[in-house]
């Protein structure tokens, strides 16, 4: 068993801007979210996930 070593680095945690809240929901931008995830619904569906 290997004695636990803490990590001597602190992982970044600048708040950064919320993308979600950063372009309103509309028709449009939910038609465009679609249409670009198309290739990870397939990959999804392919793998039986869907």
């Amino acid at each position: 068993m290997q004695d636990y070593t803490p990590s001597t680095t602190e992982p970044d945690r600048t708040p950064r801007e919320n993308t979600v809240l950063a372009e309103p929901a509309t028709v449009d931008a939910c038609a465009r979210d679609y249409a670009d995830a198309a290739d990870i619904r397939a990959v999804l569906a392919k793998q039986g996930r869907a």
